[in-house]
């Protein structure tokens, strides 16, 4: 028997290989994924979970933040050089060591990194960082960089970390002085190579190197002839590789120099590495805070993946779950460019184990791993697959019984190695307990298996602990109909199509659909009709019931949605005829009021000039030339005056239209006024109907217009257009979620969403934006007030999602 620690906080995890089972390994893979350094993989190994729930809160707030940061920060945050530099710091502590020229570089590389972190978070002076991520500012609050220990070392190491010629003054001239010298033998030794090459004493390759000294390929008749140290012969003895005498004392100096410069060196990296020791804590500091970053990041990045956000924790061991989905199969069908079905459900006090039923394939152990999975990554420090608003509780222990346990080596079937699981659970319950068992009673006879079900759920649910069941038990469903803590839920199944539908549905039991699924497998009818017939009366019964109450449930659910849609086209509807009429009327009263305007122009106009005809004509009283004009210009008033009719006549009765000349379309000519119907085209020619005269038209002399009906009650043939503007308004979705999307791709989602809401006259739509740190709250709000079409922003009422939700007004 197990023995347990007094710890309140500790964790209890029932079997050892719970995370295979509930597939927890598979999301650490996720995060070693994510890890840019071996440091924050070492962190996702060490993950543990904990039951501390002020711990919990903290790690998933920075979590949070980071995700935040990720999806909507400008600026990138640095993530380079996250080095291990625990060797080096081992090193470090031994008495009189000293670091070389690449270890002392690795540990400046990470006080750089540290450096640009904390330069993201407290550099500039308008840095707002520190507030909006107070969780992640909160882990570097009290650090600073040690920059004289940064200057120390940028003085000794150059950017590719090697020591600097100006290091020292010694190196200086050491470095120098060989420099020099490889000049003079360069120039020596070109002399010599020239002459020997002229007098034919060399090979075809002339030179080469041995030892780390330039040597002339002399063939061998003629090694004799040149002074110098003989360093190597090649293995036909046809080649002798020669140092010549010219060169070799300055060979000699050199290698002195660079004997001088190692001395030098490693006194400067001697001199460096004191100063380097005394802040060997600092560095294993910085190296946590490195891999830290590295591993918070990483889990962010796993949420953003996942669309996973940070739920509330509850108080009182409730749980509420909405929307939840397995995060790896919300991977997957991405990827596939499916949908998951989304879990909804809750837990309480008064009803604290749910029995889950339905049919086999429908979805109840993608449920439990869904649900148990959920439980490890929050209990870890990781955001979950659920809507923001749910509600998760904290759990001391977490026992797991799934899948078949046989064990050959342990001499365990199926059935002893779950009765083995069940005792253990019933021993070690308690109101802190998470229990999932999947189908609960199964491996044995079933007349036999199904009492000890209920002997043990009995015995559980006394314990007062929390869980999730899945069975096909008839007696279990009924126990739980009569039994307080234990309520009942069934996965949905689609008795038209026999498919199940993966969704959950809570408040009463489920059928197994077993005929109906054997039917669809295409058994032989015969067959299934037996079967029928050898059911006990009293579970047929109880099972035909279940099936016809879910296909009722089905039936009715199928009708509500119609008639919801039904009603919801219908008033869209009468909301897009209202806004059409409005506008009719406005641009009728505009109509008219031009039409005064010119009217009005017009009387004043000719008010004047008949004036200036009364006034010509008493001055020159009789002469035909003026009497002959004045008529001329009053004929000419008469023709204006008439061209301004037709053409109100035109605005009001008739609109221009961009749509191509085609047979059908009303249309006249650019310049003309009369309006005909096109019967036919031919060639780029329209035969066109005039009332009674058919002519014919070159098409691109003509203009199709819409005519303007009168307002009539009944639908009209010539409203086809208006009718279709209303059924895109119909589909128009007047809620939008842009949870889990990143900043920019929100906002430019939102920005072409709410000129579709302005072109069909809305005049109320939701954001759902969810809660979070109110950043990208914020950004919507910041657009929107630039939008001259919004009225006004607010907060949806607290308990349809508060500030979650914005409700936009439009004018």
């Amino acid at each position: 028997m197990r023995h347990y620690q007094k710890d309140k906080n500790k964790i209890f995890l029932y079997p050892k290989d719970i995370k295979s089972k509930l597939e927890f390994d598979k999301i650490q893979e996720l995060l070693l994924e994510k890890c840019s350094s071996p440091l924050g993989q070492a962190y996702v190994n060490r993950m543990q979970m904990t039951s501390e729930a002020d711990k919990i809160q903290t790690l998933l707030q920075q979590v949070h933040e980071f995700k935040q940061l990720e999806m909507f920060e400008e600026q990138s945050f640095p993530i380079e050089n996250y080095l291990d530099v625990s060797a080096e710091v081992k090193y470090l502590n031994i008495a009189n060591s000293v670091l070389n020229e690449q270890q002392v570089f690795r540990i400046y590389r990470v006080l750089i990194s540290t450096n640009k972190i904390l330069q993201y978070f407290k550099g500039g002076s308008n840095n707002e960082k520190p507030e909006t991520y107070p969780a992640i500012f909160q882990l570097i609050k009290e650090l600073s960089i040690n920059k004289p220990l940064i200057n120390a070392i940028k003085d000794v190491l150059t950017e590719e970390g090697y020591v600097r010629s100006d290091a020292s003054k010694e190196l200086v001239r050491i470095r120098r002085a060989i420099t020099s010298l490889h000049r003079d033998i360069e120039r020596k030794f070109n002399a010599l190579l020239g002459e020997y090459k002229r007098n034919g004493w060399l090979t075809d390759t002339s030179e080469s190197v041995r030892g780390g000294r330039r040597v002339l390929s002399v063939t061998a008749e003629h090694k004799r002839k040149i002074k110098g140290i003989i360093h190597d012969v090649s293995s036909t003895g046809s080649t002798t590789f020669i140092e010549p005498d010219a060169t070799l004392q300055i060979n000699n100096e050199i290698v002195e120099f660079q004997q001088a410069e190692r001395q030098e060196i490693y006194r400067i990296l001697k001199e460096l590495t004191n100063r380097i020791r005394p802040h060997t804590e600092t560095i294993q500091q910085y190296q946590r805070l490195l891999g830290l970053f590295d591993f918070i990041r990483a889990k962010a990045l796993v949420a953003i993946d996942t669309n996973s956000f940070m739920p509330r924790l509850s108080n009182d061991k409730s749980v509420e779950i909405f929307n939840a989905r397995h995060p790896l199969l919300f991977i997957k069908n991405k990827a596939l460019k499916k949908d998951v079905v989304p879990l909804s459900f809750s837990l309480s006090i008064a009803e604290r184990i749910l029995l889950v039923s339905g049919p086999n394939a429908g979805g109840k152990s993608v449920m439990l791993k869904t649900v148990g999975l959920m439980q490890m990554m929050l209990q870890t420090g990781m955001l979950v697959p659920c809507n923001d608003n749910s509600i998760m509780s904290i759990y001391n222990k977490i026992f797991v019984d799934m899948g078949d346990e046989q064990s050959i080596e342990n001499d365990l079937s199926t059935y002893s190695s779950r009765l083995k699981n069940m005792r253990y659970f019933t021993e070690h319950a308690n109101a802190k307990t998470l229990i999932l068992i999947d189908e609960f009673g199964s491996g044995t006879d079933p007349s036999l298996g199904g009492p000890i079900a209920e002997a043990i759920l009995e015995y559980t649910n006394k314990k007062f602990c929390y869980g999730i069941i899945t069975t096909h038990y008839s007696n279990l469903k009924v126990f739980a109909t009569n039994t307080k803590g234990i309520f009942n839920g069934c996965m949905t199944f689609d008795h038209r199509n026999l498919a199940p539908q993966y969704k959950l549905d809570v408040g009463k039991p489920g059928s197994s659909f077993a005929f109906e699924l054997a039917s669809k497998s295409g058994l032989n009818k015969q067959i299934i009709e037996a079967a029928k017939s050898k059911v006990d009366r009293d579970y047929k019964e109880f099972d035909e019931l279940l099936t016809s109450m879910q296909k009722e449930k089905q039936s009715i659910v199928e009708r509500e949605r119609k008639a919801a849609k039904r009603e919801k086209e219908l008033s869209d509807l009468l909301a897009s005829y209202n806004v059409k009429k409005e506008s009719l009327e406005k641009e009728r009263k505009k109509i008219l009021l031009e039409t005064q305007e010119k009217a009005h122009a017009y009387l004043s106009d000719a008010n004047k000039r008949f004036e200036n005809m009364v006034r010509e004509w008493n001055e020159n009283r009789g002469e035909k030339k003026i009497i002959k004009k004045i008529k001329t210009e009053i004929e000419q008033d008469k023709n204006k005056l008439s061209q301004s009719i037709e053409e109100i006549k035109d605005k009001i009765f008739y609109r221009t239209s961009e749509r191509p000349v085609a047979v059908g379309a009303s249309v006249r000519l650019h310049d003309g006024k009369e309006v005909g119907e096109v019967l036919e085209i031919r060639n780029n020619t329209a035969i066109v109907q005039f009332d009674i005269l058919k002519t014919h038209i070159k098409v691109k002399k003509l203009l199709v217009v819409e005519k303007v009906e009168e307002k009539k009650s009944d639908y009209q043939p010539g409203y086809t257009s208006y009718y279709n503007t209303m059924e895109a308004r119909s589909e128009f979705e007047s809620n939008i979620d842009i949870r889990g999307m990143r900043r920019d791709e929100a906002l430019r989602t939102i920005e072409e969403w709410i000129d579709k809401a302005i072109v069909f006259n809305m005049e109320e739509v939701k954001i759902i934006h969810g809660i979070g740190d109110g950043i990208l709250r914020r950004s919507i709000r910041d657009m929107l007030r630039r939008v001259r079409a919004v009225k006004a922003v607010h907060d949806e009422d607290p308990q349809y999602g508060g500030q979650g939700v914005s409700i936009v007004e439009l004018q």
